[in-house]
């Protein structure tokens, strides 16, 4: 007979802390697979973002909500540094869906008009 260990949060606190604290990628990957940003986007806010007017996004709705909650995450404290971060770490970049790191007026942008708007969806 197998023996049943029933998962309590605080054993996924735990386990969440040590891949932070030792194993970034697998942080990451962690994130990645337990986290699905569909769940949380309303559909007519993934329509707003990817609009049929106006230029075609130069970055996915996903790579910016990624970076942001990374952002949050790491307690990257400016837009600036967390640039800096996206292109330093390759992990970071390729976690984020990055090819190329967008400036910081981009962030900006997407802040004033589209993440407000997102987190009252989410409330």
């Amino acid at each position: 007979m197998i023996p049943h260990k029933q998962l309590s949060l605080a054993d996924i606190y735990s386990d969440c802390k040590t891949f932070f604290e030792s194993d970034k990628p697998k942080f990451l990957s962690l994130l990645e697979n337990n986290i699905n940003l569909d769940e949380f986007i309303p559909i007519s806010f993934y329509h707003h973002f990817y609009a049929s007017t106006g230029r075609p996004r130069e970055y996915k709705l996903h790579s910016m909500l990624w970076a942001l909650i990374i952002q949050r995450i790491f307690s990257i404290p400016t837009d600036t540094l967390l640039i800096t971060f996206l292109k330093y770490s390759s992990e970071l970049r390729e976690f984020c869906g990055f090819e190329k790191v967008p400036d910081g007026s981009k962030f900006t942008r997407f802040k004033l008009r589209f993440f407000i708007r997102l987190t009252s969806c989410i409330r």
